[in-house]
């Protein structure tokens, strides 16, 4: 019986990984901070997607598009208790994932940085405007005084959804190097 030379072994792989197979091809890299930083800023872009408006919605848009464009003709001719409730796209949740998007590593003067940030500052400084006239409508308010509320409420939320629709527009285009159909 003949005896090995003992030496120290080397120790075990991690639990879970596997030993590289000889002429097997590498397992495929990480995407680098660049590549990950332009998928989430696409995903951002994806789920805002649903936000603005299409004024001139096409025959593929559907019924919910129609609807919107059609309360969003309405409410620039004075009916503010039309006005959209969607406000949602814009809250603490939205918020935590463009701020968690921009601390991507990656270089940080992207246009699709920038563009972002603008949405958030345009988002900070308009939407209060925009939710003014949404909570009166929504505390049913116009039945104290007649509407004169909503009246006077309704400039400013027209112009914070303008404000807020643009910036989240040049974000879309921007984040998914693409140019949207709207009017």
């Amino acid at each position: 019986m003949a005896l090995t030379a003992c030496g120290r072994d080397s120790p075990p792989p991690p639990a879970g990984s596997a030993a590289p197979i000889a002429g097997a091809a590498a397992p495929p890299a990480l995407p680098d901070a660049e590549a990950t930083k332009r998928q989430a800023h696409a995903a951002l872009a994806r789920q805002l997607r649903a936000f603005p408006v299409q004024r001139t919605p096409a025959a593929h848009d559907g019924p919910t598009s129609a609807r919107m464009a059609a309360d969003d003709e309405r409410l620039r001719l004075g009916a503010f208790w039309r006005v959209r409730t969607d406000t949602h796209h814009f809250n603490a949740d939205f918020h935590a994932r463009a701020e968690a998007v921009l601390a991507l590593p990656g270089d940080g003067s992207t246009a699709a940085d920038a563009a972002l940030r603008r949405l958030l500052d345009t988002v900070d400084r308009r939407l209060p405007a925009w939710q003014a006239l949404v909570d009166y409508n929504a505390a049913e308010r116009m039945r104290d005084d007649g509407g004169e509320g909503g009246r006077q409420l309704l400039p400013g939320c027209i112009a914070a959804i303008d404000a807020i629709e643009a910036a989240a527009w040049a974000y879309i285009e921007t984040a998914t190097d693409r140019t949207p159909d709207h009017a």
